[in-house]
């Protein structure tokens, strides 16, 4: 399977890909198929979490709405 990892800029708004409605990070950078975030927002449910990371691609998506 051949795919490409998808491109985030630095300052764009994502969200963790299984509660985006709880979550909301800043990208901080890419390297390769790595997305470096920094969260504002995560649920206190989750224990353990941490407020800044690297991240595979696939585990972020952009919030809606930005262009």
């Amino acid at each position: 399977m051949d795919f490409k990892a998808e491109k985030y800029k630095k300052g764009e708004l994502v969200q963790f890909f299984r509660s985006s409605e709880n979550t909301l990070g800043i990208v901080k950078g890419q390297d390769g198929g790595k997305v470096e975030v920094e969260w504002l927002k995560w649920p206190s449910r989750t224990r353990g979490a941490t407020e800044h990371g690297w991240y595979p691609f696939y585990k972020v998506k952009r919030v809606k709405g930005q262009d």
